[in-house]
Formats: C-alpha cells, sequence, structure tokens
C-alpha cells in the first residue's frame, strides 16, 4: 500500500501542477485529477446518511442513474462532479470509538484514471486482510485496545506470538501504525478506508 510520504508527494506535487494552471490562467478539469483528501477533523460539506444500495445497469448516465436524488445524493454528486464518463469514490466521516475527534476521508478516480490501475498493485494491502483474525485484531485496536498484552487476553487472537505475527503482517500493510511503543493504533487515513472494506464485505 502507498506509505504516507508517497501520498504527501503525489499531493504536493498536485498542488504545484494546479498553482501553475491557475498561474497561467488555465482551468484544469476537476474529473481529470483524483480527489484523494484527508481533510481535517470537523471540516465536511455534508453530514454522512444512510442510503439505500443500488447496483444499476450499464447505459448512458442518463438510463443508469437513479431518478431518486434524496436517496442516491452521493451518486448524483459523483455524477454531477466527474461528468458523464463517471468514476468511482469512497468517501467517510466518523468519530472512532474513544477517539479524540472524528476523520473524514475522500478518495475518488475518474474511470479514465481507473483504467490506469494495475488490480494486482491491490494484492499487498488485501491480502494483509484476509484472515479472520487480523479483522478482529483490527476491530479491538479500533475500538480502543491497544497493546499486544490487552489483546492476549482474549483467547480469539492466539498466543502472544501469533497476535505479534498479525500484528506486524498489518503494520507492514499500512493498516496499523505505533502509536507509542507498545501501542498500536488505525492511523486516521486509513480508518475510512478500513471500514469501507468492512462495509463492502458485509452489505
Amino acid at each position: 500500500m502507498e506509505s504516507s510520504s508517497s501520498f504527501a508527494d503525489r499531493l504536493a506535487a498536485l498542488e504545484a501542477r494546479v498553482d501553475e494552471l491557475e498561474a497561467a490562467g488555465e482551468s484544469a478539469p476537476e474529473a481529470a485529477v483524483p480527489a484523494e483528501t484527508q481533510v481535517e477533523p470537523g471540516r465536511t460539506e455534508s453530514a454522512p446518511t444512510e442510503a439505500a444500495p443500488a447496483q444499476v445497469p450499464v447505459g448512458s448516465a442518463a438510463d443508469a442513474l437513479p431518478d431518486d436524488a434524496d436517496t442516491f445524493w452521493a451518486l448524483h454528486g459523483l455524477v454531477d462532479r466527474f461528468g458523464a464518463e463517471g468514476g468511482v469514490t469512497y468517501t467517510g466521516y466518523t468519530t472512532p470509538p474513544g477517539a479524540e475527534g472524528p476523520v473524514a476521508w475522500q478518495m475518488g478516480l475518474t474511470s479514465e484514471g481507473l483504467n490506469e490501475i494495475d488490480f494486482a498493485e491491490a494484492a499487498g494491502g488485501l491480502a494483509a486482510l484476509g484472515h479472520p483474525v487480523r479483522l478482529q485484531l483490527l476491530q479491538a485496536i479500533y475500538e480502543g485496545t491497544t497493546t499486544v498484552a490487552e489483546l492476549s487476553k482474549d483467547e480469539r487472537f492466539g498466543t502472544t506470538g501469533q497476535i505479534y505475527h498479525h500484528v506486524h503482517a498489518l503494520a507492514g500493510a499500512g493498516w496499523l501504525a505505533s502509536a507509542r511503543r507498545g501501542h498500536w493504533r488505525v492511523p486516521s487515513s486509513r480508518v475510512i478506508p478500513l471500514l469501507t472494506l468492512v462495509l463492502i464485505g458485509t452489505h
């Protein structure tokens, strides 16, 4: 998975390019720019609401887009932003249990950008999550259990050695970070991606 430093480099390069275009009197088309942003706690344009899932048929935007803009507000917003070619985005705003404040995250790519992705690049990050015990460990840490000693009190997680093995695999893939010596947390930039994957896997 992408490191925080490479993400920061990409974001800085993107901001520099936008500055160049603005200085030249040009405007970059929004649909061509990946929207990958972590916003400060408390900042969001609209509060999230629960909407019914939808699978729409392939066809023109007018044919595929459900008419109910109140229920499918996110889908309508995506088409408004990305245009007829469309794209895919995920976003979230939530306060994890025991956290000091909310986290917010948005990632999106146009269809053109998605066509340039090598699906195999996702294997490492997804493989780290492909074990029920690791997902249970992540949930426990997300909910506030931070040390291996605390985790070892739950027999679901196995021996201390097994817990360390799972924790290090998750940390290697970026799903966990060391908060301080001996304490683990889900990085704020991974909270929404993790919850999105869990939502995909359970609904």
